[in-house]
């Protein structure tokens, strides 16, 4: 079986052809070929390092192909492609990056061989689907302990809380769910405070919330636009709940006005969202504000709720 054969009729190099009885040759075929890819990688040439990048893209999307990718140096293909002069070889290695980080042995081989620090380089990119593509990578890399460090350590956190305040609802949904994911970690949840990181939340909560009040006048243009704010209550409940459990982060998320949206977000009909919501809330209430009428009503509110 040759996977990777020159035709004339394809416009690319590399035909993969796909067969689950052949694991074995495929293994070696991606070896030998990956070699090969990596010169065209390293080239100046755009037309090839796009090619090569398309391929490896395409391939990453496969999970029977995704642990191979990574296990026989698929990475160090990665890296050239990711410092390409061209965005869109760059939106292709990120895209790459982020269907690979999906497996949980990826996370840690990924993070060994130099993922996090390409895909927080990628972060200062001014091309949107780079940063959504960047951000989603280090939102599967985040799941892992280890990684939470290490991608702090890696200057990630500033990255991210920029990108939470992206004009861009997909951007602002990748964004905070891999804070969301970092939060899950002591050190992070004070950095995350420390560093900005709840004003972005929070405003991003606001505009949720605004979509999902039946009360509300706002205006949603589509049926996607809905789906996407949807989305991102869900991912801002998250933040708010990982966030939440440090004491020392509760006073500010509530004087920064977390707690109506999340009353809104209780009471949605998507558990993802309601039971996050709630769990912040929880969380919230053990820290009430007296003397402040407007704050003991909604924690009166919380109760009956949590």
């Amino acid at each position: 079986m040759n996977m990777f054969r020159r035709k004339e009729e394809k416009k690319s190099d590399f035909e993969i052809e796909d067969d689950d009885e052949e694991d074995d040759e495929y293994i070696n075929q991606l070896k030998i070929n990956l070699s090969r890819m990596i010169v065209y990688a390293e080239s100046a040439d755009v037309k090839l390092q796009r090619e090569v990048a398309e391929k490896l893209a395409n391939e990453a999307v496969k999970s029977s192909r995704q642990a191979q990718i990574v296990e026989y140096g698929g990475l160090r293909l990665l890296v050239p492609l990711t410092k390409s002069s061209d965005p869109e070889v760059q939106r292709l290695a990120a895209h790459a990056l982020a269907n690979l980080s999906v497996t949980t042995d990826n996370q840690v081989l990924m993070a060994e061989e130099g993922a996090i620090e390409m895909l927080v380089d990628l972060l200062e990119s001014k091309h949107e689907l780079i940063q959504r593509q960047s951000a989603k990578a280090l939102a599967n890399l985040g799941v892992n302990a280890d990684n939470k460090r290490r991608i702090a350590e890696s200057g990630g956190i500033p990255g991210l809380i920029r990108l939470a305040t992206s004009s861009s609802l997909a951007v602002k949904i990748e964004a905070i769910a891999a804070i969301a994911n970092l939060a899950v970690n002591d050190d992070n949840e004070m950095r995350i405070v420390q560093q900005g990181g709840l004003a972005p939340i929070v405003r991003c909560a606001a505009l949720a919330a605004d979509s999902m009040d039946p009360g509300s006048k706002s205006c949603v243009s589509s049926v996607r636009e809905l789906e996407n704010l949807e989305e991102l209550g869900a991912q801002c409940a998250r933040s708010l709940r990982n966030l939440s459990v440090n004491p020392q982060n509760k006073s500010e998320i509530i004087s920064l006005g977390a707690v109506p949206h999340l009353l809104v977000f209780s009471k949605s009909r998507n558990d993802r969202i309601s039971q996050q919501a709630r769990r912040a809330l929880r969380n919230l209430d053990a820290n009430p504000i007296r003397g402040n009428e407007h704050a003991e009503a909604l924690y009166t509110e919380v109760a009956s709720i949590i």
